[in-house]
């Protein structure tokens, strides 16, 4: 069959053989990026409001904490002025007391270590979030690049796309591992 037998179509076919080879190979890797990308995005999201969560739990208690050192104070308060009044401080009711402001301030250090942990883990899910998305990023840009090697069919632009893929799966990984 020859030349003058084709379509146009059929034509620019026989002639771009690597070019086709190239469209097809950036059409995988970018399904798989795209794959990729959406998991670096979910990932990501999840953590940040993870973060959140735990910093809104950090709030809540800390201000269980305060309404706890504030009770202590008032019963200590309370007591200091009984003591000082004639006859006062020296009955079971102010051994009672005495035992009420223990408490309180037994409850305070509790929900003050409770922050602290809720802060921690705050702490931890905002860097797994960060992790995720510097992966979101290159993985991003990998696309990009991908989609600009098939307009200017250059298969070194779907190489260096895919170099940038390669960092972006291995900050994804990260992301679960949390290595670096």
């Amino acid at each position: 069959m020859g030349r003058e037998t084709l379509e146009p179509q059929e034509l620019a076919e026989v002639e771009e053989p690597e070019r086709r080879a190239l469209q097809t190979r950036v059409a995988v890797s970018v399904a798989v990026l795209a794959m990729l990308t959406s998991i670096a995005v979910l990932q990501s999201e999840h953590a940040a409001t993870a973060s959140l969560l735990q910093k809104n739990d950090a709030v809540l208690v800390q201000s269980q904490a305060s309404d706890q050192w504030a009770l202590r104070q008032a019963k200590s308060i309370k007591l200091h002025v009984q003591e000082l009044a004639p006859g006062g401080g020296k009955d079971a009711d102010a051994d009672r007391q005495r035992a009420d402001i223990a408490a309180a301030e037994e409850r305070a250090r509790e929900f003050e270590a409770r922050r602290d942990e809720a802060n921690r883990a705050s702490g931890e899910e905002f860097e797994r979030h960060h992790r995720f998305s510097i992966a979101t990023s290159l993985l991003q840009i990998s696309i990009v690049l991908e989609t600009v090697a098939v307009v200017v069919d250059r298969r070194s632009v779907w190489w260096g796309g895919l170099m940038v893929g390669t960092a972006g799966a291995l900050a994804l990984a990260n992301g679960f591992l949390g290595l670096v």
